[in-house]
């Protein structure tokens, strides 16, 4: 583990969905974003953050169910819009230097999800911070609330 791990700020979907998109909580994140050191997410945070943006121009189309949105993915459109949502989200995180970290095992992931009390996705950016050592975590959600080996970053 290297020394910048160690003080390094985990960015949860939370935060990078709120800066890629103007939102009411943008002014928000930013502030957390600003207290960030090393900013790093791992490959959950980047799928979770794809999906947010293919489901919001997918909307933007008039594309709301998630069976409608799975067959329009599979026409050229569909196949741009993927393209660029893809695009959009490993631009942020290169033009933010945000490092980019593996997802623990599926056991890894179970087991924290169970002592916990969290969502898989939630599992897996807990075990992500655990295997690289990563303390804090900069989010808007109250999921990593009240677990005793994170830090929460909060806004002053």
């Amino acid at each position: 583990m290297s020394t910048l791990r160690s003080t390094a700020t985990f960015l949860d979907s939370s935060i990078l969905v709120n800066l890629i998109f103007e939102t009411e909580m943008t002014e928000k994140t930013k502030e957390l974003f600003s207290k960030a050191t090393n900013p790093v997410i791992s490959e959950t945070v980047i799928d979770e953050c794809v999906y947010v943006v293919i489901r919001k121009t997918a909307r933007d189309k008039g594309i709301k169910s998630l069976h409608d949105l799975r067959k329009f993915l599979k026409t050229p459109e569909g196949k741009e819009v993927l393209k660029s949502s893809i695009e959009r989200v490993l631009a942020f995180v290169g033009e933010h230097e945000i490092e980019v970290v593996g997802d623990p095992s599926i056991f890894v992931s179970l087991s924290i999800a169970e002592k916990y009390g969290l969502l898989m996705h939630d599992a897996k950016i807990l075990g992500a911070m655990v295997e690289n050592g990563i303390k804090n975590i900069a989010t808007l959600d109250r999921d990593f609330e009240g677990i005793p080996i994170v830090e929460v970053l909060k806004p002053d």
